[in-house]
């Protein structure tokens, strides 16, 4: 597993660092970008993100899953700052502070839960061109705190999250 981690990640910086060349020519600072997003297997589905308020960036995160009798959706949204911001002619790299919160209701068999929570995080995100496309690679760690709701009883959930993304700007 962790081989193929690190075949993953040479790939990548192979195709990044090929890919410099057009970065030269590429606008790296869209308002726009779409992409996936997770937090956990629970919190996370199709990304919005919206960089047009820099150093204030807007994220909303969804999904909505069908299957026969059982259901899977989840709606999220965040707000995060920039603390650290650097361009180059290469890639823009930022630091952040996010404030996220989300919303699940999960359906299977005849168990319905409900799940509401929040977090705050840091995180860091690196943008670079690969074939002219303004990719975003980001991660972030944080601590979550909500409340789960099923039919038969109500706990309260906390604890650290980490999340990853990738989002391609336009």
């Amino acid at each position: 597993m962790i081989r193929l981690i690190c075949c993953l990640i040479c790939v990548l910086l192979g195709l990044t660092l090929s890919a410099s060349v057009q970065a030269q020519e590429t606008d790296l600072t869209k308002n726009f970008g779409i992409g996936l997003q997770a937090a956990t297997p629970a919190f996370g589905g199709i990304s919005f993100r919206y960089s047009g308020l820099a150093p204030v960036y807007l994220q909303t995160v969804g999904r909505f899953i069908l299957n026969d009798q059982n259901s899977d959706h989840m709606l999220g949204a965040g707000v995060s700052y920039a603390i650290v911001e650097h361009q180059n002619r290469l890639n823009v790299a930022r630091l952040y502070f996010t404030l996220e919160g989300g919303w699940r209701y999960h359906k299977e068999e005849a168990l319905e839960t409900t799940t509401l929570a929040a977090g705050l995080a840091f995180g860091g995100e690196l943008v670079f061109s690969l074939g002219g496309i303004p990719l975003g690679l980001n991660a972030q760690i944080g601590q979550g705190f909500g409340k789960e709701k099923s039919d038969s009883q109500t706990k309260d959930l906390a604890g650290v999250y980490i999340g990853t993304g990738i989002h391609a700007y336009f």
